[in-house]
């Protein structure tokens, strides 16, 4: 054959189809060696060096290695296993999630896997392989529970995240050679995160678009008004309405400068979805709102993906989820909402807190057994101002000082409190003052969470139990006597804080920060005070 043995035949036809006869050059046990040297089994996790950059290894990586008696894992026999493609596929696919790629070294991994690639040794291979291990622990368990610890970061916090053995999690996606599906099936299930996942490809698609002027400042604009003003406020709704995924159709006009019937209507829904008061009237906090730029909202979609992060996987087929900064209540029965309504939180200064808990009873009737400091600081002094107070208003002084309301039409907890042990003390009730349910902005509480339907939830919650029908429950209210229903099946009741969320219309809403929390987080998310 043209002078030439078939083994020589049959390399070069190798080499012209793109395929190498060679054997492994590096010995898998002198990678392992190293391994064995550079891992220690115990202590403290090592501290790791990437091209002059040192940082701290994950925690579970001697475990890993551990486990596996020090054997390579992401090459065999100095040729790099396709894992190693899939992890760094997904690195770079990070901001998807509002994460950043740099955050897991990225850019350093490339460029050393390409020179492992091509000239391999045991140590470079082995020094490889704990960077990749590294890589998606670390941000394995950013995708699963978060890149900050809430708990760390808010005394009020006591969310139940669930436990994961991220060891385990990378030796079982090597093996099945699933590492990119692996790390995807690591986010939330919820639908409401895969909502804010594509809310925040718009807006980055957004601010990649030629911008639009700010509307100027001046006098409040409305309907009827006119000028170069109204045109500028028109652009913004437009772009605003792109981002929001509730594009009006009304908007596009040749009469841009008339503030007409369409673009009142659609400021209305801009202030809908941004927890604005609803008047159609473009005012300071209106024009604040829709000044901002689509870099503003991109961030404050990232640090709401991020508490999605800090939640239980599975929040329970059937569970109560209450939006503080939306101030929403949510009754969820299989990943729908099944009953909603308007919920008022903490103050400011008296936060309702964020926490996962189970409600296991129902109470008609409720006492108030005011807390100490309440008793103290308000309801005390205006006794001492209005000796007739407490009769008046349904108190009663008990021993030791404590203080608690008789069940009635002034109680502040209404005729329904719903309980679900947790160290706050937090639970939701009923209330004296329904009126306030009509604010936009609805922090009034000392942090419980007065609701806008507690008979409705009420039913929601007890239909199971045969005893307590519509009627059974109007009439254990009307005996005026406090009465404790316990629930036939205990319902996950799950109080977090989201001001970026997608309603069941697939429209984006931007709330108010109450509290105060994006900026904080979104420094943390973004590395400037890790």
């Amino acid at each position: 054959m043209f002078g030439i043995t078939v083994r020589q035949a049959v390399v070069l036809l190798l080499a012209l189809a793109g395929v190498s006869s060679a054997q492994p050059s590096v010995d898998p046990g002198a990678v392992r060696l190293i391994l064995r040297a550079r891992i220690p089994v115990s202590g403290a996790a090592p501290r790791l060096t990437l091209e002059g950059q040192a940082f701290q290894a994950s925690p579970d990586l001697a475990c890993f290695y551990q486990r596996r008696d020090s054997a390579p894992a992401w090459s065999d026999g100095g040729v790099l296993r396709p894992g190693v493609e899939e992890l760094l596929a997904a690195l770079a696919a990070a901001p998807d999630d509002g994460l950043r790629a740099e955050d897991y070294r990225l850019a350093a991994l490339r460029r050393l896997a390409a020179t492992v690639r091509s000239r391999p040794d045991a140590d470079g291979l082995a020094g490889l392989d704990i960077l990749l291990s590294d890589a998606f622990l670390d941000f394995s368990g950013d995708l699963r529970s978060g890149r900050v610890n809430p708990a760390t970061l808010y005394r009020d916090c006591a969310l139940g995240h669930d436990a994961t053995d991220l060891a385990t999690v990378l030796e079982e996606s090597l093996r099945a050679d699933r590492v990119r599906a692996t790390l995807a099936g690591l986010v939330p299930p919820n639908p409401d995160y895969e909502l804010l996942r594509e809310a925040l490809g718009r807006y980055r698609r957004l601010a990649l678009q030629p911008g639009t002027q700010p509307v100027p400042p001046g006098p409040a604009l409305r309907q009827g008004d006119r000028g170069e003003r109204v045109a500028a406020l028109r652009a913004r709704l437009i772009k605003a309405a792109v981002g929001d995924n509730d594009l009006d159709s009304g908007l596009s006009t040749d009469d841009a400068d008339l503030f007409d019937a369409s673009l009142a209507e659609s400021l209305r829904r801009f202030q809908a979805r941004h927890g604005l008061e609803e008047d159609g009237v473009a005012g300071g906090a209106v024009l604040a709102e829709l000044n901002q730029e689509a870099a503003d909202h991109i961030q404050q979609i990232e640090v709401n993906l991020e508490r999605w992060r800090w939640l239980p996987h599975d929040l329970g087929q059937r569970h109560v989820l209450v939006n503080i900064a939306a101030f929403r209540l949510d009754a969820v029965e299989n990943g729908r909402s099944a009953l909603q309504m308007r919920v008022i939180v903490g103050k400011p200064y008296t936060r309702t807190p964020m926490f996962s808990s189970a409600m296991n009873a129902v109470i008609l009737n409720p006492y108030w057994n005011v807390p100490a400091k309440i008793a103290v600081n308000e309801l005390f002094p205006k006794a001492r101002k209005d000796p007739s107070y407490f009769q008046r208003e349904g108190f009663e002084v008990l021993p030791g000082s404590r203080l608690r309301q008789k069940p009635g039409p002034k109680n502040a907890l209404g005729r329904i409190k719903f309980v679900f042990p947790n160290r706050f003390d937090v639970y939701l009730h009923d209330t004296s003052a329904p009126l306030l349910f009509g604010r936009a902005l609805r922090t009034f509480s000392h942090g419980c969470i007065r609701i806008e339907k507690p008979f409705e939830l009420a039913m929601w919650v007890l239909r199971d139990d045969p005893r307590w029908s519509a009627d059974a429950i109007r009439a254990g209210i009307d005996a005026g006597q406090e009465r404790t229903v316990p629930l036939p099946v205990k319902i996950p009741v799950h109080v977090a804080y989201w001001t970026a969320w997608v309603g069941d219309d697939g429209v984006l809403r931007l709330g108010r920060d109450v509290y105060q929390r994006d900026a904080q987080l979104a420094r943390l998310l973004g590395g400037e005070e890790r």
